[in-house]
C-alpha cells in the first residue's frame, strides 16, 4: 500500500508531505495506481521548480519512498503558490484514493 502522510503548520499551511511504497495493484512496470501517484508527485515538483523558479527541497529513496520539506523562508507570493500547487496535489492524490484505496491511504494531519 502506498501511504501519503501530509504534515501542515498551525495556519493550516502544508509544511511537508511523505510518500512510501507500492500499491500493489499490478505488476511492476504496469502498476497504474503507483504510476499515477508518481505522475501526481513528481509532477508537482517539477510544476513548482518550473513555474515558481523555486527548487523544494526533496528526498527520494527505495520503495517508492518520497519526502518534501516546504521551508519557511519563501517569499509571500511564491509561498502562496506552491500551496495551491500542494494542496492540488493533495487533492489528486485524494481522488485517486477514492478509487483505489485498498492500494492507497492519504493521511492528512489536520483533516478528518
Amino acid at each position: 500500500m502506498i501511504t501519503v502522510r501530509v504534515k501542515r503548520r498551525p495556519d493550516g499551511a502544508v509544511s511537508a508531505v511523505t510518500i512510501d511504497g507500492h500499491a500493489g495493484f499490478a505488476d511492476p512496470g504496469e502498476d497504474l495506481v503507483c504510476a499515477a501517484v508518481s505522475g501526481i508527485s513528481f509532477g508537482m515538483m517539477n510544476a513548482i521548480e518550473m513555474l515558481l523558479q523555486t527548487p523544494l527541497p526533496a528526498h527520494q529513496g527505495k520503495s517508492g519512498f518520497l519526502h518534501c520539506e516546504v521551508p519557511d523562508d519563501y517569499p509571500e507570493q511564491s509561498r502562496e503558490k506552491m500551496q495551491l500547487l500542494l494542496e492540488g496535489m493533495i487533492a489528486s492524490l485524494q481522488a485517486v484514493s477514492l478509487d483505489y484505496g485498498e492500494f492507497i491511504k492519504v493521511l492528512d494531519q489536520n483533516k478528518k
